[in-house]
This record gives C-alpha cells, structure tokens and sequence, in this order.
C-alpha cells in the first residue's frame, strides 16, 4: 500500500523541471538517472509563511508605554517585520513505503529580535498489516529555528542611571536588570514531533 494519496495530491509544484533536450535513456549516465528519480520522488507537503513564534512576536507590535516626560514610544518600530518566517518541506520516498523528511525555514528578523532559520529532518513509514489495515509512523525534529530578544538601553537619571532593560518591560515596576530574565528565548513549537496511526480501510 503506498503512501497516501494526498501526498501525491499535494506535490502538484514539482521541485525541478527536466524539461529540454535530453540523452537516450540507455546513454544518459547512472547520476542523472538517479538524480531524475529522486527529483519524481520528492513531493512538497508543507508550505506556510508565519509561524507561531512569527504570531508571538506580532502581538507586541501594537504596545508601547510612556516615559516620565510623557512622550509615547510604540513597539511597531522594535517588533515589526518585513518579512514573517516561511517554512517548506518536502517528503522524498526511497520505497513505496519509506520516505525521508527535510524542509527549511527561512527565519524573521526585526529590529529587537531575529528568528533563526532553521531545518527540518525526519522519517514517515508507512506499513501494512493486512489488506484493509495498516500502521503509518512518522518523526520529525527542527534543527534552528530560535526566537531570541535583544535588550534596549534606559536612561533612568539619577535613580539609576543607563541600563540595559527588556524593552517591553522598560515602564515596568521591575528593577531593569530583573526583566532580562523575560527577554524571549523560545525554541520553535513543535520542534520534535513523532505519530503513529492506525488505518482501517473498508
């Protein structure tokens, strides 16, 4: 039993296009033919431009706070992008019933935070058990893909002087060098995944 079809389904773009002129199959050499094999085998299951971390980031944008003469200072400038993390992966099968995963992520970077790119790598098996029943086990793991915070420097006068301080919590009621310890430092979400599934057909 191969893998599902919506697999198929969704690797309508196909990764490369061996269009053109091209060698009698018999003279063309062992590489190419095993690259041209490969490149029909790989499929895109996964393409989305924003991630979690990207949504995390975003819902600081619209904050801001008011310094002691009054004047606003907005997050947009610190917290916006112009352009949200994009991942893709694909799924190359080496046998109707083994695939490998790989994928990428581009990152995300603002003014006081960065996004690592990031790769994706994993497996997917897909085995039957009878004829109308079969087992599918899947396991991925994202390599990158940090979402780090940089502190923004205060002038807090003579109560205190320059100080590093995390720039959400600039106006807090924390002493500046305690709201270091809120700075984001997250891993992506779901950065090791691993389903197994069982399938009856009938």
């Amino acid at each position: 039993m191969p893998f599902p079809r919506i697999l198929r389904v969704l690797s309508a773009l196909p990764l490369a296009c061996l269009c053109g002129w091209a060698p009698a199959a018999d003279m063309r050499p062992q590489s190419l033919l095993q690259g041209a094999s490969l490149v029909s085998a790989t499929h895109l299951i996964e393409a989305q431009q924003g991630s979690l971390l990207s949504t995390r980031v975003a819902g600081v944008v619209g904050g801001g706070f008011e310094t002691a003469r009054g004047t606003w200072v907005g997050f947009d400038r610190w917290y916006s992008t112009k352009w949200q993390d994009a991942r893709f992966t694909w799924m190359t099968e080496l046998s109707p019933h083994v695939g490998v995963i790989w994928g990428l992520s581009t990152g995300e970077r603002g003014e006081k935070y960065e996004i690592e790119p990031s790769l994706k790598l994993g497996f997917a098996i897909h085995a039957p058990v009878t004829r109308t029943t079969a087992l599918s086990l899947r396991a991925t793991s994202i390599f990158g893909g940090r979402l780090r915070e940089r502190a923004c420097l205060a002038n807090y006068g003579a109560i205190g002087g320059v100080q590093s301080v995390n720039c959400r919590l600039a106006a807090s009621v924390l002493p500046p060098d305690q709201t270091l310890g809120y700075l984001f430092n997250e891993k992506p979400y779901q950065k090791d995944t691993f389903s197994l599934q069982f399938a009856w057909h009938f």
